[in-house]
């Protein structure tokens, strides 16, 4: 009795939880190699399509974490993510100058000096 296919599309439906979990299974029944060429090559299909699903996934999660970013009080400001604008950096902070070089001390005097 054959398997039923998951139709191509169907990844995008998926969670990524289930998504990894059908990857995690292709690859075992590609390491273990059993079945025939052709229906090895469309579980590669399959995998492909849901790797790419995953890491779509990924992506939006990534995106809408750094969206998250703190408010003039302090607190987290969650802002609703635009993938035609996305949010831009904040610039960076000013630093101090740097302090200037200390100069080598004179070998003829004992004393420490720190400054």
């Amino acid at each position: 009795m054959p398997k039923a296919k998951p139709a191509p599309d169907s990844s995008d439906a998926l969670s990524f939880e289930n998504a990894m979990e059908e990857l995690d299974a292709i690859v075992h029944v590609l390491e273990d190699s059993q079945l025939p060429l052709d229906e090895l090559v469309e579980r590669y299909e399959r995998g492909t399509l849901l790797l790419k699903t995953c890491q779509e996934k990924l992506a939006d999660a990534q995106q809408r974490i750094e969206i998250i970013a703190r408010g003039p009080a302090g607190k987290p400001d969650l802002q609703p993510f635009d993938a035609a604008n996305p949010p831009q950096d904040p610039p960076a902070p000013k630093t101090a100058r740097p302090s200037p070089p200390l100069s080598a001390p004179d070998s003829s005097d004992d004393e420490i000096r720190l400054f």
